[in-house]
């Protein structure tokens, strides 16, 4: 049974202000390049503290939290999960801009991969941040442009509020499509054990691309390798490729 309080270190009856005063001071303790060595356990603690917060830093939430008996259902409360919980925080544009711009300012990650790796056991979960570019996906010398999705679920209500809103006010806010892409490199155990380069071939549009793949030494079976704006292109966007090492 998990008291969000507890886990900041407030009150219950504690302000909005206080509560998120007492997250950001946690979240620099604990966030996982401010603990070289001990990463693992501090990626716990961090985990909790970005639940508790998702929780209590948002009043709907903080209200059914309190009506529930402050985690007396379990694991998160009512009809949440935890990655229901992590997906529902960071898909709010608001407050997924406010904490990464925290942890960019102090130096810290908050990138796509180190949320995927950080919240959701390494699955790769697409409703945050999509990159574009205006004229290709690959332009040496150019940053990609960033636009953050706001995610309103897939689900009935979902849909007919992104109906509505498209109808008022001529903005569409259906979910972006997923333009990544995946491919399999097989690798011998010793080469997975030393480390290796691969050539993998990639096909955007019509063109057919071969690159050099370099695989890390100690690589693991189902290991993700990300080639960034490697994926499908549409218009402006552009997805990624994940390279999946399978050990033989």
């Amino acid at each position: 049974m998990k008291n969000y309080y507890e886990v900041l270190g407030v009150s219950d009856d504690a302000s909005p202000n206080e509560i998120k005063d007492a997250f950001r001071k946690l979240a620099f303790k604990y966030h996982p390049d401010k603990n070289p060595g001990d990463e693992k356990e501090a990626e716990l603690k961090f985990k909790e503290i970005n639940e508790a917060y998702a929780v209590l830093g948002d009043p709907d939430k903080r209200h059914q939290y309190d009506l529930s008996g402050k985690g007396s259902l379990g694991t998160g409360f009512g009809n949440y999960n935890q990655s229901d919980i992590f997906r529902d925080s960071f898909g709010n544009q608001a407050v997924y801009t406010d904490i990464a711009a925290m942890f960019r300012q102090a130096g810290l990650r908050f990138d796509d991969d180190f949320l995927n790796s950080t919240f959701f056991n390494g699955q790769h979960v697409v409703f945050k941040t999509y990159y574009s570019n205006s004229a290709s996906c690959h332009q040496d010398g150019n940053t990609p442009a960033q636009a953050t999705a706001v995610a309103f679920g897939s689900g009935l209500g979902g849909k007919m509020a992104r109906f509505f809103i498209k109808k008022l006010f001529g903005v569409n806010l259906d979910p972006p499509k997923n333009l990544d892409t995946q491919t399999e490199i097989r690798l011998k155990a010793k080469e997975a054990e030393i480390g290796v380069e691969k050539e993998v071939t990639i096909k955007q549009e019509k063109e057919r691309k071969k690159l050099m793949v370099k695989i890390p030494a100690a690589t693991t079976s189902g290991t993700r390798i990300r080639l960034k704006g490697m994926g499908k292109q549409e218009g402006d966007r552009c997805g990624d490729m994940y390279v999946i090492v399978r050990v033989f």
